[in-house]
């Protein structure tokens, strides 16, 4: 049951093979035993989730049908993501250790209708502003397939996670690029859906999520078990102004050829700095696309601006919704800035201090990013390039793991510049990051990115890599590390 996929534990459950109350006790002694030197776990409850595992055997013992994710052990990430009596540190701010909120985000609420079991919550960076995962209080979360590096941020608990047999899928949040950046740095499949596909009910400021645009999403170690997962929590929900309430076929995509696709690939994004061996295993991976029946077409993309122009709009646009949740904390009588780290502070400083005239500015640059990704998809039907342009870093001391300071000889944004991730926060494109391949035996990950609004083509084409290149024996590599406390 170690990496059994959420899929078959389902099945076996539903047809009574096995029990939901065996499944979760297997997790959690896999999380007892594992957790101490990986960190991904911040925050547990197992005695609930023995509880709900042992209802969900009794009614399927009644006969009812408990859902599709029937046992499916699962957890939630600390950043914006609640549960009854649970804490919610937003990345680990120290003052919100004991902050908790009489809530269910719609991650937790959507999964249990659906049968699965959260047994807890996962590590993130503050407010997740940087592409590792890192912070004063919990420490960082380190990367199964080598425990000196980052798992990447800022959906790194959970990558980890899922990367080391803990759960077979787990909760990923993303506003510039939070879900793919660990997924890729971890070797599993990060699914960042369109805008309004899984609903945010974000208050007080209900726009919030459009600037950059922020998504929910499933990580998991295979395309069909992320198929399911949307077919879960993708949905409309009229406290979401971007909510879409189309109805797709999620776990038909996954069987859909591509046999006419034309795959445009960009091996730096137009300009983002890339690790030699970053590149190289990216430029071989890509053409498991071929071997699918897809046409690997060259593409070159020109933004207009450099990489670090780029990565510092991101910054600027990120940090004003920081100075939004500063607000409202305050508010209610919390004041968090003593607790941020240097760079989240910086930024937000910075963001207080902008005018309206550099606001309509940055939406100009944002607005130029989107019309040059759009017109690609002119020529192309997806953009296939590098999730980050490094390997996963080495973990610095406690809060302090960033990105290389640069890249084949280019200096970087260390928070963010190493992750052309971002550009979909920009444009609202649905993307995905597929395990590439190992280089110097750390994971590379490749990012696939879909006109605005088409998910299930980039599902389809991620599923079709999976059968061509097939990344699951991979996992070898952290079912065999070692298990002593860092």
């Amino acid at each position: 049951m170690d990496y059994a996929s959420a899929t078959e534990i389902a099945r076996l459950v539903r047809t009574r093979q096995i029990s939901a109350a065996d499944v979760t006790e297997h997790a959690i002694s896999r999380i007892e035993a594992r957790n101490g030197s990986l960190n991904a776990f911040v925050y547990t409850d197992f005695e609930q989730a023995r509880s709900r595992a042992k209802d969900l055997d009794t009614r399927i013992s009644a006969g009812e049908d408990v859902g599709p994710l029937a046992g499916v052990p699962t957890a939630i990430k600390d950043l914006f993501n609640f549960y009854p009596g649970w804490p919610s540190t937003l990345g680990g701010i120290r003052c919100l250790r004991d902050f908790k909120l009489d809530v269910k985000s719609r991650y937790a609420t959507k999964m249990e209708e659906a049968g699965a079991v959260v047994l807890g919550i996962t590590n993130s960076p503050v407010l997740g502003f940087r592409g590792t995962t890192d912070n004063d209080l919990y420490g960082p979360t380190r990367n199964p397939f080598d425990l000196s590096r980052n798992s990447g941020g800022s959906s790194g608990g959970t990558s980890a996670a899922v990367a080391d047999g803990l759960l077979p899928i787990g909760d990923g949040t993303d506003g510039g690029g939070s879900i793919r950046i660990p997924a890729a740095w971890c070797h599993v499949f990060g699914f960042q859906a369109s805008p309004g596909r899984i609903p945010l009910a974000i208050r007080p400021n209900a726009f919030g999520a459009a600037a950059p645009f922020i998504y929910e999403g499933p990580i998991t170690r295979t395309v069909e078990d992320a198929a399911l997962a949307m077919s879960v929590l993708a949905g409309s929900d009229p406290a979401d102004p971007f909510s879409l309430n189309d109805r797709l076929d999620w776990l038909g995509a996954v069987d859909q050829p591509i046999t006419s696709l034309r795959i445009g690939f960009t091996p730096d994004f137009g300009g983002f700095p890339v690790e030699p061996a970053v590149a190289a295993t990216i430029a071989h991976a890509v053409r498991a696309f071929e071997q699918a029946g897809a046409k690997i077409v060259p593409l070159k993309l020109d933004f207009g601006y450099t990489h670090d122009e780029l990565s510092q709009l991101w910054c600027r646009m990120i940090s004003q919704g920081t100075i939004a949740v500063v607000d409202s904390f305050a508010e209610n009588g919390l004041h968090l800035e003593p607790d941020f780290p240097a760079p989240v502070m910086e930024w937000a400083q910075k963001a207080k201090n902008a005018t309206p005239l550099d606001l309509h500015r940055d939406q100009v640059m944002r607005t130029k990013v989107y019309d040059v990704l759009n017109a690609a998809f002119s020529q192309v039907d997806l953009i296939a390039g590098p999730t980050t342009t490094c390997l996963p870093t080495p973990n610095g001391e406690r809060g302090m793991t960033v990105g290389p300071s640069e890249i084949a000889g280019t200096p970087i944004n260390r928070l963010i510049g190493f992750c052309p991730t971002f550009l979909t926060n920009f444009t609202g494109n649905p993307a995905a990051s597929l395990p590439a391949g190992l280089a110097d035996g750390l994971p590379v990950g490749l990012m696939l990115i879909g006109p605005r609004r088409d998910d299930l083509t980039v599902l389809s084409a991620s599923a079709a890599f999976e059968r061509v290149q097939p990344w699951a024996d991979s996992y070898r590599i952290p079912a065999a590390r070692p298990l002593g406390s860092q």
